[in-house]
């Protein structure tokens, strides 16, 4: 299958999202290619169409919302600056000092109502986390659907009628899952965050038992599995976690990286400034422990802090962490379903992968749903 477009490609931006999802001709055309006798199980109109607007309006609302917390940090930081810079402009024209006054005194309210109260930027992270809840709940009904009716889909890869019983099986069970589950995704976001307990997120906890170990298809059944489910999420992580050809988007590597060298360097930066103010207080030279050096000496300390708060709202260190754990995990999942042989083996592999999948979104959800832009 080398060149297929469905084949994980996990360098660079050579990644494509949601291909395992079938969303484009090109990915379908690849999947009858691959899977010429199950593809109708891999490919979900209904579960598409929605699932394309949901995941762009997600990514839209976390950009927004993004930005906006950048925004608050931003008047925050100028506001200290100014503050901390009034004994550098006392002296200057009264009209010149009232307008500093009057810019630090609205950016820092401005940025405690966007911060710490939301304005401009909560409602959009709830947006962006309801969405992506949707859309990886989508993915997980999805291929647990494949998982909990594999007898019927390698029954229906040779017989015409059960691949239309399957069919018609599935789109009842999506009209249900839409129902019950998208529809009220607001509230069960805030369940599933709050809840101590959110389940192992099984759409279908019923062990599968009636896939014929002997059905013709069924190695084409497990190849595509891999294919698009371990595979894909694997080659996901690969490129999250990749340090090289990413500069800030779909890089949380690099991200706490800048983050924390930024902070570094504020750091050296105040002990080099407050060297200077020791060195001229011994040596009684004026420059070294005047206003100036101090001043710079506590901006330095005001960017550390936003260089913090940035990191506070993005999380990248904790994405880090959580994606690298999660992807270790897979692996290992990965390694026991390729060993084993046994039919129920492999199926008990696949759920485990799905019960992963959605601690790991659990994981995600939690992370950022409490993630601020406070100073």
């Amino acid at each position: 299958m080398s060149g297929s477009a469905l084949a994980p490609k996990g360098h660079g931006m050579a990644y494509s999202f949601n291909h395992d999802l079938l969303l484009g001709e090109s990915d379908l055309a690849a999947a009858k290619a691959d899977f010429p006798n199950i593809a109708f199980a891999l490919h979900n109109p209904a579960l598409n169409s929605l699932f394309g607007p949901i995941d762009a309006r997600a990514n839209a609302a976390k950009r927004k919302s993004r930005q906006w917390g950048v925004v608050a940090v931003f008047l925050a930081t100028l506001a200290l600056m100014l503050a901390a810079a009034e004994v550098l402009y006392h002296g200057a024209d009264k009209t010149m000092v009232r307008l500093l006054a009057a810019i630090g005194a609205v950016a820092g309210i401005a940025s405690v109502f966007i911060g710490v109260f939301g304005v401009m930027f909560r409602a959009r992270k709830m947006r962006w986390l309801a969405d992506r809840l949707s859309t990886e709940r989508m993915r997980q009904f999805h291929f647990q659907h494949f998982i909990e009716f594999g007898g019927e889909i390698v029954k229906g890869a040779s017989d015409g009628a059960a691949a239309k019983a399957y069919l018609e099986r599935r789109d009842a069970d999506f009209a249900r899952f839409k129902r019950d589950f998208l529809d009220h995704v607001d509230e069960k976001l805030h369940h599933l965050v709050e809840a101590e307990d959110p389940g192992d997120g099984l759409v279908f906890p019923e062990i599968p038992d009636n896939i014929p170990k002997d059905a013709p298809h069924l190695a084409e059944y497990f190849r595509a599995y891999t294919v698009l489910r371990f595979n894909r999420q694997i080659a996901y992580c690969d490129l999250m976690l990749r340090e090289k050809n990413a500069f800030w988007k779909y890089a949380p590597v690099r991200q706490a990286k800048i983050i924390g060298a930024v902070a570094m360097v504020c750091v050296f930066a105040i002990l080099v400034l407050h060297g200077l103010v020791f060195v001229g207080a011994l040596a009684n030279v004026g420059w070294m422990k005047g206003p100036v050096i101090h001043v710079g000496a506590i901006w330095a300390a005001i960017v550390a802090l936003s260089a913090r708060t940035i990191e506070e709202g993005f999380q990248p260190e904790t994405e880090v962490e959580r994606l690298r754990q999660y992807r270790l995990s897979l692996k290992r999942i990965h390694h026991r379903f390729t060993t084993v042989t046994d039919v129920d083996d492999k199926i008990r592999a696949m759920m485990d992968l799905e019960k992963l999948a959605f601690e790991e979104m659990i994981l995600f959800l939690r992370g950022n749903y409490e993630a601020q832009y406070v100073m």
